[in-house]
């Protein structure tokens, strides 16, 4: 599972996820200036979850090329994207949001996701997840 194989389409190339990320996003006319959609991973380290990610986005997105985000310690020490899986793992851009990951596919187009703390409640972070991707999340706060 999660082993490199080009797809004749083009499409992303791992395997079936081994679990179902918890993802929600935006419908694919909605434009936005905040975030396109939000990811709730299981555990502190995220790249351990990044194949399955990767896979849920492909649809979406296309081929993933690159992730950058501001990784935690132990998410780099332990990292499960290698050079044969065709994405660059980076660090956060120049603005970027501590929170959000970028994920670009081909022709600079890009997702960009609210990463909820893996140790929110349920409710909480299904809150987050709805409100993220909300119009209203959107509209600035009176």
């Amino acid at each position: 599972m999660g082993r490199f194989q080009a797809g004749a389409d083009g499409g992303q190339p791992f395997d079936r996820p081994t679990r179902t990320p918890r993802l929600l996003l935006r419908d694919r006319d909605e434009e936005s200036g905040g975030v396109d959609g939000a990811w709730w991973p299981r555990t502190d380290n995220l790249t351990t979850e990044l194949h399955d990610l990767v896979t849920a986005l492909t649809t979406r997105l296309g081929t993933t090329a690159r992730i950058s985000f501001d990784w935690n310690s132990l998410s780099l020490s332990q990292r499960r994207i290698d050079a044969p899986d065709g994405i660059e793992v980076t660090g956060p851009l120049p603005g970027q949001p501590p929170q959000v990951m970028y994920v670009f596919g081909p022709h600079d187009r890009r997702l960009r996701l609210l990463v909820i703390d893996p140790a929110t409640t349920t409710d909480r972070a299904e809150a987050q997840m709805r409100r993220a991707i909300s119009a209203i999340a959107d509209q600035p706060e009176p």
